[in-house]
């Protein structure tokens, strides 16, 4: 081996060690102030089966799966888009407390299940004590839907006074979540208390690509047929600033990928710590043009959903995408993170809080009032034209400064191969461009480059 040929090699492993730690810690990104869920009195899966039982504290509840030629029947996780034919698998969940003279049974229909075409499927279920002042443990059901970044629909089940002198069961529902599961319980300050731990996914996409948001923290806390988002609660303050600081660490280890989609994110959380100016001027200090940015909100994406009429209502000038700052201040005063005062006072133009003066904030889930059992829960209204228009290909600009090395460095195996003129450099292109993104595969293929015979000339 000749002198140069040692230094070559010699300066690729430095390179291999230098490059490689930095990609495992960009693909894998780490979560943020992680609080362990806490166990619930009792829980169970359906996995392949279609029976499950849970029992404690007095309540019962079952899960079944069974064929039934009545299928168009109102469902907890109503779906406008599924209409199965009869017969279907169907999933029930029957609620008891044997013994219980003042308490009345309940069977609730909670969606088509079983198969690719007849629903959901990753049944789970547990018993909980979400609410303290509460005799009887709470029920909480969730079901995974598939898909790209989705879905699990959650449900709580609870006793409620009927009106006389009975309990009867009700149902609230959590709307749709990313994930596989129910959504974490967890005891965010240390007192005790029972909190529901969700995120603000009308984030994701709105100013970033899905991998570039970050979506804020929800906490919430249940109490008699209602989920109160208790997030502003001082008592939360430290677990929010954590969130924020980790989350802030890993942003700038990945280079500050993608600004905006955390920047809405920092100041969304910094208004919940009561420091929504700070967050601001961070915010303008840092934050990427709508233009190169590639994402991006309108005017039209912001009207309330009865007055675009999913978009037709709107004109061209209304569906151009507004400047960064003017769209999250629009967007932040609609999902009543902040007020139009508080906009005011951080703008030269008082535009944000005036174009909001007839669109009304958007309704917090987590307050609304559980629906009676006997009806069908409806599940959440999606703006087709928000996702739509804000989820547009990358700019030029975002692949010039992520793409082009990205590309270059995923290459250097070939480049070296050619450049040395090797024997097998054919092959080394074909593990590159195959194998390369598993980064063994690019490491097999730059060891290969650098050590296969050389043609002979």
């Amino acid at each position: 081996m000749t002198e140069k040929r040692r230094q070559t090699i010699l300066k690729m492993k430095t390179l291999i060690g230098v490059i490689l730690p930095a990609l495992l810690a960009t693909s894998v990104p780490a979560r943020s102030a992680t609080l362990h869920p806490l166990v619930p009195i009792a829980q169970a899966e359906m996995g392949s089966n279609t029976h499950a039982a849970l029992s404690a504290q007095g309540v019962v509840a079952t899960l079944d799966v069974r064929r039934t030629s009545r299928c168009n029947v109102p469902v907890v996780w109503a779906d406008a888009d599924t209409s199965p034919a009869s017969p279907c698998s169907m999933a029930f969940l029957t609620l008891s407390q044997p013994g219980n003279t003042h308490s009345h049974p309940a069977s609730f229909p909670l969606t088509p299940y079983g198969t690719e075409d007849d629903g959901m499927a990753q049944l789970k279920m547990s018993l909980r004590h979400l609410d303290a002042s509460s005799p009887f443990p709470q029920v909480m059901v969730s079901a995974y839907t598939g898909g790209a970044h989705c879905c699990s629909l959650t449900s709580i089940f609870d006793l409620s006074p009927d009106g006389s002198s009975g309990r009867s069961w009700q149902h609230l529902e959590l709307g749709a979540m990313d994930g596989d599961g129910e959504p974490d319980v967890v005891d965010v300050a240390g007192n005790g208390q029972q909190e529901i731990l969700t995120s603000d996914q009308s984030f994701l996409y709105a100013f970033a690509s899905h991998a570039g948001s970050e979506a804020p923290v929800v906490i919430a806390r249940y109490h008699d047929g209602v989920l109160k988002n208790v997030t502003r609660d001082p008592a939360y303050r430290d677990y929010l600033a954590k969130d924020l600081a980790d989350r802030r660490r890993n942003w700038i280890k990945s280079g500050r990928f993608e600004p905006n989609g955390f920047l809405a994110y920092e100041v969304a959380t910094m208004a919940n710590m009561d420091r929504f100016e700070k967050g601001w001027r961070d915010m303008l200090a840092h934050a990427q043009s709508t233009k190169e940015s590639g994402f991006g909100l309108s005017a039209c994406d912001l009207k309330p959903t009865s007055k675009k009429q999913n978009g037709h209502a709107c004109s061209v000038k209304e569906k151009e995408l507004l400047p960064f700052p003017q769209a999250l201040s629009l967007f932040l005063v609609r999902a009543g993170y902040v007020t139009p005062e508080q906009i005011a006072s951080v703008t030269d133009s008082h535009e944000p809080a005036s174009m909001l003066q007839s669109a009304p904030p958007t309704a917090t889930p987590h307050e609304t009032p559980n629906p009676p059992s006997s009806a069908a829960a409806q599940a959440p209204e999606r703006d087709q034209t928000l996702s739509a228009s804000a989820v547009p290909a990358k700019s030029k600009g975002l692949f010039v400064v992520l793409g082009v090395p990205g590309l270059a460095l995923y290459l250097v195996p070939v480049l070296i191969a050619y450049r040395r003129n090797t024997i097998r450099q054919h092959w080394i292109a074909i593990i590159t461009v195959l194998l390369g993104w598993t980064i063994i595969g690019w490491i097999a293929a730059l060891v290969m480059a650098l050590n296969e015979p050389i043609r002979t000339r």
